[in-house]
């Protein structure tokens, strides 16, 4: 099963804002920074990157829950990948292998893999309620949880 952190009951997600779930002002917001211009990365592509890679780190109930969190326009980028997959596949991770897998997919450097992985996160992060936030870092290591529970 992938549920490793347990959380603080006194720590709590940093959300930067609420933002829409619209599809376009989502992937606008992934496009339009630098890291994602740099690489000349499509958002799309960077998005679907992070968030598959995420997907295959969950359990199956927590997956789905997040690409409904996300509505159906974001949502089906999570959907896509969980499409995919068979059922239980949920495997463990640490950052340093979640953030290959990103820089593998969208054949850029690790260094820069991070920085990508940050911009969806924020994206992602922004969009979700917070107790949403919370289950999904409640399901990766310590290092990658605290990464997607706040702004680096």
């Amino acid at each position: 099963m992938a549920h490793e952190t347990e959380l603080p009951l006194n720590i709590t997600p940093v959300k930067e804002r609420d933002e829409s779930l619209d599809l376009q002002a989502f992937l606008d917001e992934i496009g339009n920074s630098r890291e994602v211009l740099v690489n000349k990365l499509k958002a799309r592509e960077a998005a679907h990157a992070v968030l598959c890679t995420l997907a295959r780190r969950l359990s199956d109930g927590e997956d789905v829950k997040l690409m409904r969190a996300l509505g159906s326009d974001i949502g089906e980028i999570v959907g896509e990948c969980t499409i995919l997959r068979g059922p239980s596949h949920a495997r463990r991770m640490h950052r340093d292998e979640f953030i290959a897998d990103v820089a593998d997919h969208l054949k850029i450097p690790v260094d820069q893999a991070f920085r990508v992985m940050t911009v969806v996160f924020t994206a992602v992060r922004d969009r979700i309620p917070e107790d949403e936030v919370a289950a999904v870092a409640s399901q990766l290591p310590a290092d990658l949880a605290d990464s997607f529970r706040r702004p680096v």
